[in-house]
Order: structure tokens, then C-alpha cells, then sequence
């Protein structure tokens, strides 16, 4: 095993092949055997929306719209990624989750490239392998979601940071190239998810440039700067949109800061988030002391330009903890906003693997050059870094793949049991033809029943329109026959608000279903109550 894994790091090439396969391994399995759950509904049914109407001749890439309703709660970078992956494989589930296995692939490779330039060839492949291998990010790589892609944005974009202040002294032209690469970064991230990965990249400008000197950081840092105003601006100008009074389902940035009875959330945000980030997260604990320090007098060290590894970790280090503070600062609760500091933490694996390779018990193999005594780390460290590789650093990898085979096979299907897939094949069958259904709760909470309704309908020949409409949305004129998926469960009563009203009239319930906690009714509006 041990001249396999030699084999395997003695080639660059060899490296990322092997990440991939990896990567292929725990993203791909069964990506499209079950149905549209959770929030996966939002982001794809705009994306095929706007699939289906540039088709018929009329596209709205830059304005997404929702059962109707203009959608602008996210951007439309993901949307754009699911629309492109279905247009060329079919609107199906598998298509719609790819781009997030794409995404994730790219993350790894991402973190394996930049770690593999600061702490040098084969420790990066530690740090790719810890990136496919992290269990929090599984669920995110494996869904029609976000954060998969503004994981890969957000994460990128803070590595190329680092990368053009660590390593200022690249040939001529490169600072363009990463300015440009940058930019691109930057503006994925922004269509991707509006501001939230900004505390990540400026944690790594501001940490990058304070360990710098002077005289090394400013050319790369006005590339950075640069980059950051054009992708801003391109951002801004591509979800900035002139409705002309049509109403649009929004939610602004201050709705997830400081939210109400959740201060405690808040304040425990950081210890949250690293402790979803295990085993990675364990690599904060290595770059500091005078045992950190020895590696000054590694003779194998890897060059890095100036910038001596220790530095390179201590960087990342400080980095992840400034991103995490920023994000307390301004109130962020959910731990879901703080995954892209994976990006800051898996390089340090690196790292690791490099300064503890002789404590773990590795020998010389060809490929693992710079793995002398010399190098090793001492003291207490050695104990922390055998419990971070499980004992060996051939373990670990394969007790995650193993961890990983088990989410797949066993954990996510359970996850994913509450797809409202079957639910909307069942209303299918009372929606005839030419019907027009309005809703609203139902669409919040599981728009893919829905989904599946008008698409089980079409199957069978029928065409049903739905409209999401907002109570303040609603046209005053209710059209002949109208159907109304109200919402009648512990969390929403729609039925008992919609009958009160007397423009609907009396109320007929025609079926009744549940989708996880969520209990829907199919109403038929008998006519208007007298004045």
C-alpha cells in the first residue's frame, strides 16, 4: 500500500486524478435517484422556468421568476449553473444537482493547487483529500443548493488572495492573471449569494497583508482591490432589475442579522462552525509556539518565495478565526453561512502531514520527499496529529470513504424520504385540464409538490397553470373554477384565513395531503359570499 501511495505522490498528475476519482466516489452515487426536497424546489424550478421559457422564444436569464412570481430572494448565479447542466442532460434531478458535485470537485482540486504551493508536493494532496473527505460538506455537494457553489466562489476567491500576497513574486503578467482569475471568483460568488462570502475574502486580504512586508504586498494588492470594484459593480448591475411596479418575492440582507431570541446562536456561532469543520478544524492547533517555530530549521523545507510555511499556516489560521469573528460581528446565527471557511482550514492539513509525517510512522517513499526526522513536529504535537489521521495517514482517508459510503447508502435517503415528489404525482390526479391553482405557504415550504403535480399532469396530457402569489400579490378577480393549495398544519392555517375572506366565497375541499410536517389542502372556490 505504502509504494502505491508513493507511487501515486510522486506524480502531480497522478495526484488530481486520484482526487477526482475520490471526488466521483462520494458525490456521484445515487445523485439522481431521489426526488426535489427540502429548499432544492427554489432554486431549481426558476432555473428550468427559465430554461422552458427561453425555449419558447422568451428568456428572462437576468430576472428569475418562480411559478409566475418574480423570484428575487437569491441571485441567479445557481440557477444559471442548474439551467446549463439541464439544458444539456434534461431537467432532471440529476442534472440539477451536478453543478453542486462540480462545484465541490473544484473546491478540492482548489485547496490541493494552493496547498500544494505553499507546503509543497505531495502534503497538498493531504489537504485536497481533507476537502472531498469533510463530512459537513457532503450534503451541500450532493443537493440542487447553494452552497456547494459559493463554497467553491467564496473559498477560491480567499485561497487566490492569500496566494498573490504569500507568493507576490511571480513572473511578469502574473498578477494580471490572478486579477483577472480573481475577478471572475468574486463575481461568481456575488450571483452565487449576494454578500455573505465577503467576511472570508477580506478575513484573508487583511490577514495576508498584515504578515506581509510592505514593499511585497502592495502590487498584488491593487490587483485584489481592482478585481473586487469591477466584480461588485458587474455584480450589482446583473441583479439590479426595473420591475415597472410588478411585485417580486425579496428578503433583504438585515432578515438573517441579529435575528430575535437568537443572540445565543450568535455569540457560539464560531465554536459552532469548527466543530461541524472536524477533523479539519483540528489543524488551527499546530501553527503556533516554538514547536512551530523548528521548521525554520528544516533543511527539506519546501520553498514557498520567501514565505516559509509556518507563516503560510499561521496566516490561514488567523484568517479562519478574523472570518469567523466578522461573521459574530454582524449577527449571523446560521452555521450554514460560515462552510466556506473549510477553504481556510483543509490547506493546513497540509501542513500537518508534512510537519508529522515521522510522528505518524511514515518511512521515505518515493514521491514524500522532505519527510525527514528534521521536519517532524515534537512535543505534544505528535499525540494531535495521530488522533487527526486516525493513527496513520493512509487511515483516515479511508475511514471517510467509508463514513461517506454509509451518508449515501443509509443517512440520505432518510434525509431526502420527505420529498414531496409522490405527494404532487397524487394531487396530479384531481387537477384537470385547463385548471389554474394559486398558492403560497405550500411554495414557501415544499414547491416541489407543486413541480411534480404539473409535470405528472402534462404526462397525462393536461395542462395546469400554477400562480404564486403573495396575499398582497392577489388580483382582485378570481377566474372561473379556481383552485386554491392552502396550508393547514400547526406551523400555518391558510384554510381558516382564505374562508374568512369574502372574495373567495365558500371553500370546497377536494383532497388533502402531507409532505414532512407540512399538511396541504386542495380547495375549489364555490363563489363569492353576498355584501
Amino acid at each position: 500500500m505504502r509504494r502505491v501511495l508513493g507511487w501515486v505522490c510522486a506524480s502531480r498528475l497522478r495526484q488530481m486524478v486520484l482526487l477526482m476519482l475520490v471526488c466521483s466516489a462520494v458525490f456521484l452515487p445515487g445523485l439522481g435517484s431521489t426526488g426535489l426536497s427540502m429548499s432544492e424546489g427554489h432554486r431549481v424550478i426558476p432555473a428550468w422556468e427559465m430554461l422552458d421559457d427561453a425555449r419558447a422564444g422568451e428568456p428572462h436569464w437576468l430576472v428569475p421568476r418562480m411559478f409566475e412570481a418574480v423570484y428575487l430572494r437569491k441571485p441567479p448565479g445557481m440557477m444559471w449553473a442548474i439551467a446549463s447542466s439541464s439544458a444539456a442532460l434534461g431537467e432532471t434531478e440529476f442534472a440539477a444537482r451536478l453543478p453542486s458535485v462540480f462545484a465541490a470537485t473544484l473546491l478540492a482540486l482548489s485547496v490541493w493547487f494552493f496547498a500544494t504551493r505553499w507546503f509543497g508536493s505531495p502534503w497538498g494532496l493531504a489537504a485536497g483529500l481533507a476537502q472531498a473527505l469533510l463530512p459537513v460538506t457532503w450534503p451541500s455537494a450532493r443537493s440542487a443548493e447553494i452552497e456547494s457553489l459559493h463554497m467553491f466562489t467564496t473559498g477560491a476567491a480567499s485561497l487566490l488572495v492569500l496566494d498573490m500576497l504569500l507568493r507576490p513574486g511571480e513572473k511578469r503578467g502574473g498578477s494580471s492573471v490572478r486579477g483577472v482569475l480573481l475577478f471572475v471568483l468574486l463575481l461568481g460568488m456575488f450571483l452565487t449569494k449576494g454578500l455573505s462570502g465577503v467576511p472570508f475574502v477580506a478575513a484573508a486580504a487583511i490577514t495576508g497583508a498584515v504578515f506581509l512586508r510592505r514593499s511585497q504586498r502592495w502590487p498584488n494588492s491593487l490587483a485584489i482591490v481592482l478585481a473586487a470594484s469591477g466584480a461588485v459593480v458587474l455584480g450589482r448591475a446583473l441583479t439590479t432589475h426595473d420591475l415597472g411596479g410588478e411585485p417580486a418575492v425579496m428578503q433583504g440582507v438585515g432578515a438573517f442579522l441579529w435575528e430575535p431570541g437568537k443572540r445565543l446562536a450568535v455569540v457560539t456561532l464560531g465554536v459552532v462552525v469548527l466543530v461541524t469543520m472536524l477533523p479539519a478544524s483540528l489543524a488551527l492547533l499546530f501553527p503556533w509556539g516554538p514547536d512551530a517555530k523548528r521548521e525554520r530549521q528544516d533543511a527539506a523545507r519546501i520553498a514557498t518565495r520567501g514565505t516559509p510555511p509556518e507563516i503560510a499556516a499561521q496566516v490561514l489560521a488567523v484568517a479562519s478565526v478574523a472570518s469567523l469573528l466578522i461573521l459574530t460581528l454582524v449577527g449571523i446565527s446560521n452555521p450554514r453561512y460560515g462552510l466556506p471557511i473549510c477553504a481556510l482550514l483543509t490547506p493546513m492539513v497540509a501542513y500537518v502531514a508534512r510537519g508529522g509525517w515521522s510522528a505518524l510512522g511514515g518511512e521515505k517513499t518515493r514521491g514524500l520527499q522532505g519527510s525527514t526526522p528534521e521536519g517532524a513536529f515534537v512535543s505534544k504535537r505528535p499525540a494531535i496529529a495521530r488522533a487527526m489521521f486516525f493513527g496513520s495517514p493512509l487511515a483516515w482517508p479511508i475511514v471517510l470513504l467509508v463514513a461517506a459510503g454509509i451518508f449515501v447508502g443509509v443517512l440520505e435517503p432518510g434525509r431526502r424520504a420527505s420529498s414531496g415528489r409522490e405527494a404532487g404525482i397524487a394531487l396530479a390526479t384531481h387537477l384537470p385540464d385547463g385548471a389554474e391553482v394559486w398558492a403560497d405557504e405550500m411554495i414557501e415550504a415544499r414547491p416541489e409538490v407543486l413541480l411534480y403535480a404539473v409535470r405528472e399532469a402534462k404526462r397525462e396530457g393536461r395542462k395546469v397553470r400554477v400562480r404564486w402569489l403573495k396575499p398582497d400579490f392577489m388580483p382582485s378577480d378570481t377566474p372561473e373554477g379556481l383552485l386554491l393549495l392552502l396550508r393547514e398544519d400547526d406551523l400555518a392555517d391558510e384554510v381558516s384565513r382564505f374562508a374568512a375572506e369574502q372574495r373567495f366565497g365558500g371553500l370546497t375541499e377536494i383532497t388533502r395531503g402531507e409532505v414532512h410536517k407540512y399538511t396541504f389542502v386542495l380547495c375549489r372556490i364555490e363563489g363569492r359570499k353576498a355584501e
